[in-house]
């Protein structure tokens, strides 16, 4: 089938398609066609992305046909192990960078660290982005593109008010009592289900999560200075900077409240511009709302990096075939060009000092958070602690309702540490 063969594949059409790697030629020559499943839903933009890529990497490969199925998020987890248990299946796969690490662990990704090595232009990519597409010192997964959040606020208060988006906490504070007083709205919201912004507290005030020594991973939440982000967080819900209504609860309560002007700031992505809009009872409202890098202990805070890494799902016919498409997709410019129609930004770091980043009002902030990443425990066993077992939200949210600090993280600390050296099965 010709290029493009665009589907919003399910488990349903999955177990009903052939067998075997996303390839039609199994006979070992050149492959007739290389399979890609990309997460979310096509989009016209999508659709040209792919067929521009298709047609560069036909200048290497003539003939071979790039189809692209998209495969909902939802069904992203029983699509993957079907492909795994001998369902249809394909050549290069986005998975979620944070999946990588408990991918590889079952079997599903081929291990490139070859061909990575050989590649040119993995020498520009963001290195700590290329190391969490890694699992047990091997590469799995390139970086795509990534996503990072930022602070957003309300900038016609803030000018009536004489004041610049906060980048301390000191002035995070000062700025919240300021629009609380004025507008009579929080100024901030603290929501206690929220690991991405309570570590970006806690990298800022120079503590950790969890570090890797040599097989064993360690718990940091007993550290001073991650101790006292911790406290420093949970503070803004107990003195009454940030309410109650968000205790136990995680950024979308604050997005719908940011876009009918019932909140000063919040932290989240800029994927949530588009629930604002939807939200907004009053779409004038969105023209106010700017954003600016998250305000640190002393200054802009590390922030999580979120995004996709490409991978070569480990039944291709053609490992050779699939990582030169991988290459196309992934380099500078197939990697800018799908962040660009994505809405996210590529993960090569010189790019994002262009003025065509940090000129651009909507995109300046979060090009300019891009430059001071981190990422999470590079472990299949950090899906269990975090989203599993809610360690860090659970130990703020005691502490919010009354729990001492350090016998919390104390608990809390014992608790990751198990978690994460269990055996990954």
């Amino acid at each position: 089938m010709r290029f493009p063969k665009i589907a919003a594949a399910t488990a349903v059409v999955l177990l009903a398609a052939a067998c075997g790697g996303g390839s039609d030629d199994s006979s070992g020559g050149e492959a007739e066609s290389l399979t890609v499943w990309v997460m979310g839903t096509s989009q016209d933009p999508l659709v040209e992305y792919f067929d521009n890529a298709e047609a560069r990497f036909q200048e290497t490969h003539p003939g071979v046909e790039v189809d692209v199925e998209f495969i909902p998020w939802p069904d992203a987890q029983e699509s993957i192990t079907n492909a795994l248990a001998g369902g249809d299946a394909p050549d290069v796969l986005e998975v979620g960078n944070d999946q990588v690490a408990g991918w590889a662990a079952q079997g599903a990704l081929l291990d490139i660290s070859e061909q990575v090595g050989g590649w040119d232009a993995a020498a520009g990519i963001d290195e700590n982005a290329l190391e969490y597409g890694t699992y047990e010192g091997v590469q799995y997964g390139v970086p795509w593109f990534s996503g990072v959040r930022t602070l957003y606020y309300r900038a016609d208060w803030l000018r009536e008010l004489g004041h610049e988006p906060p980048t301390t906490w000191d002035e995070l504070v000062e700025v919240s009592e300021a629009i609380q007083e004025e507008y009579d709205v929080p100024g901030f919201a603290a929501p206690t289900d929220f690991t991405n912004g309570i570590a970006s507290f806690i990298w800022s005030n120079g503590g950790e999560i969890a570090t890797q020594n040599g097989d064993t991973w360690e718990g940091n939440l007993t550290d001073p200075a991650t101790v006292e982000a911790v406290e420093f967080y949970a503070s803004l819900t107990t003195d009454g900077i940030s309410p109650q209504g968000y205790v136990g609860e995680n950024e979308l309560v604050a997005l719908a409240d940011m876009a009918n002007s019932e909140l000063g700031m919040y932290i989240d992505g800029g994927w949530a511009l588009g629930s604002m809009e939807e939200q907004a009872e009053d779409p004038a409202v969105l023209e106010n709302i700017a954003s600016a890098p998250i305000p640190g202990a002393d200054g802009i805070a590390p922030v999580f990096a979120g995004g996709s890494a490409l991978t070569v799902f480990t039944t291709t016919e053609h490992p050779d075939e699939a990582f030169d498409l991988l290459t196309v997709l992934g380099d500078e410019e197939g990697g800018k060009a799908y962040a660009d129609v994505a809405g996210f930004f590529p993960a090569y770091p010189a790019l994002l000092e262009t003025p065509e980043y940090q000129e651009d009002p909507e995109r300046a902030a979060a090009a300019t958070q891009m430059q001071n990443t981190r990422f999470f425990p590079t472990t299949p066993r950090w899906t269990a602690a975090d989203q599993d077992s809610k360690i860090l939200p659970g130990a703020v949210l005691d502490i919010v309702r009354g729990g001492d600090a350090e016998e919390v993280l104390g608990a809390a600390n014992e608790e990751l540490a198990s978690i994460l050296n269990e055996p990954v099965e």
